[in-house]
């Protein structure tokens, strides 16, 4: 009966049964902790790079710190054009995402002026991200967007997470440009009183169509 009473040992045996249970917690928490970070940097690089394209938005020419060669500049009206703003005000586009590249290595053609923004913006991000920065237009406003995810290999969150340890976020930034936007709206009102004159003193068959109109301010705006 001594020996079964014995008490000797038994700290060992206590302690290989709950030892693997505090290791099992520990990695848990390692990992989870692991995962945090990675979600926060992603969110930190995105929201730095669609702020830059944001702040840069006025002239492709800018580098990060938004210094540029002197005399290098876009052309005065672009927007008009590049945006489709104002084709979509006179019926013949849609609002909507007016750019977008695909991350890494999101080239683009130097005729899509935002696209080129974007890709200069996308230097910023690692190439070892993948995602999309987009730029999107309305009447309300333009923004961009950067969405970033990364491919993480988590045991046990793997199942655990809704997103099942690919962490994913997106980041916006609100283009402000108001000179530029002062002057857009006045050369749209100068040439709006222009096109109503007109069609008041024309024949109804001689009338500046609504097509027309866009396709001469797009002109306009490569210029």
């Amino acid at each position: 009966m001594n020996r079964i009473r014995n008490d000797e040992g038994s700290f060992t045996v206590e302690a290989a049964m709950v030892l693997p249970i505090i290791m099992c917690v520990t990695m848990l928490l390692l990992f989870f902790c692991l995962y945090s970070y990675q979600k926060s940097m992603l969110l930190q690089i995105a929201s730095s790079a669609s702020e830059r394209a944001a702040y840069n938005w006025d002239n492709s020419h800018k580098a990060g710190d938004g210094s540029f060669p002197q005399g290098q500049y876009d052309s005065l009206y672009w927007r008009i054009g590049d945006d489709r703003l104002l084709g979509s005000l006179f019926g013949t586009g849609e609002n909507g995402e007016a750019a977008a590249i695909q991350l890494p290595d999101g080239g683009a053609e130097e005729s899509n002026l935002p696209a080129v923004k974007l890709s200069k913006s996308a230097m910023r991000i690692p190439d070892n991200l993948q995602g999309e920065m987009s730029y999107s237009y309305t009447l309300t406003g333009r923004r961009v967007k950067a969405k970033l995810r990364r491919m993480l290999n988590l045991p046990v969150l793997d199942e655990i997470l809704s997103d099942r340890a690919q962490p994913e976020v997106t980041a916006r930034s609100l283009v402000a440009e108001p000179v530029e936007f002062i002057r857009t709206v006045e050369l749209m009102r100068y040439y709006g009183a222009k096109f109503r004159e007109n069609s008041a003193n024309a024949e109804p068959e001689q009338a500046m169509k609504q097509q027309d109109a866009s396709t001469m301010m797009s002109k306009l705006g490569k210029r």
